[in-house]
């Protein structure tokens, strides 16, 4: 079984984005992308920190032998995400669910609310 279980994976912000991101800001409320009932695995993890969402391709994230983790020693961490940046501190970021998808997109968008706001980021135009 010990083979089996995935080596632990640090997910965090390279050291520009967390100086942008401010001095207490934490990730807050992450989450993975819908499990569809078509049996879709995840695709995604977003946290949300400060006016940031920052997302990872949870499939680099999962693969050991990908270019972050290639000169990493000990707890690998990945630095391989994008950010969607807002104006205000961001309250909540979710993905929708699939079925909610545009057809000319293969995923649905992730939606990013504020105080003010809430607005949807696509995934599937971005690389």
């Amino acid at each position: 079984m010990g083979n089996n279980i995935a080596a632990p994976r640090l997910l965090k912000l390279n050291p520009l984005d967390s100086h942008l991101a401010g001095v207490n800001n934490k990730f807050q409320k992450a989450q993975f992308s819908w499990v569809t009932e078509n049996g879709k695995q995840e695709r995604r993890i977003v946290a949300t920190v400060g006016k940031f969402s920052v997302i990872w391709n949870f499939q680099q994230v999962k693969d050991g032998f990908h270019d972050c983790y290639r000169s990493q020693q000990g707890l690998k961490s990945c630095y391989c995400y994008k950010i969607v940046f807002r104006d205000d501190s961001i309250v909540e970021s979710r993905f929708m669910h699939d079925k909610f998808a545009v057809t000319e997109f293969p995923e649905a968008p992730l939606v990013i609310a504020t105080p003010m706001k809430v607005s949807s980021f696509s995934m599937s135009n971005r690389r």
